[in-house]
């Protein structure tokens, strides 16, 4: 059972008992008014007042409780957002592993760069933003001339780097090595 539905069952429990003991207290104010009606008098046989000798103070200890009971069932409801608060937590601590471990495969792809010259490493960052990038495209993203890519692209090939797959008349690049 969710918090929420507790929350409800006590302020309607809270509820019950409250009109419970004002129901009994009213009940207990007419059988007073009825003996003062009956009799002419508030005062017993042996002197003493209706009116002081009633103990109000189990009557104000049930309304107490009750509204004891319907605070707590306010608060039950109005602080339902507990469970949500954890998921949205646990939803950001995710996020921000995820972003770690994207941030550490960068790392590792920049480390792995530096030990290319400036030509093979703006390809091979261009197929790393873009796994399967045709050569056709890389060549005008990377503006080198056809046959100074395709030397490239086979030197890399050859070093087991990257690897090619046919589509048309251009072929689709691929890491090998995966971040």
């Amino acid at each position: 059972m969710d918090q929420k539905a507790i929350g409800i069952i006590i302020i309607f429990f809270s509820l019950m008992l409250a009109i419970f003991v004002g129901v009994v207290k009213d009940k207990q104010d007419r059988q007073i008014d009825m003996y003062i009606i009956d009799q002419g008098t508030c005062y017993l046989e042996d002197g003493t007042c209706l009116h002081q000798d009633t103990e109000n103070s189990i009557y104000i200890i049930g309304w107490i409780i009750a509204a004891i009971m319907g605070s707590f069932g306010i608060y039950l409801l109005s602080f339902d957002s507990s469970k949500k608060i954890l998921e949205k937590q646990e939803r950001i601590s995710q996020q921000i592993q995820l972003a770690n471990q994207e941030e550490k495969r960068k790392d590792e792809f920049n480390a792995f760069l530096s030990a290319f010259n400036e030509d093979k490493k703006m390809i091979l960052k261009r197929i790393y933003e873009q796994e399967g990038i045709t050569q056709s495209t890389l060549r005008f993203k990377s503006n080198m001339s056809k046959a100074q890519l395709s030397i490239i692209i086979r030197e890399l090939e050859k070093e087991k780097i990257i690897s090619r797959k046919i589509k048309g008349k251009t072929y689709e690049l691929f890491l090998i090595k995966k971040f």
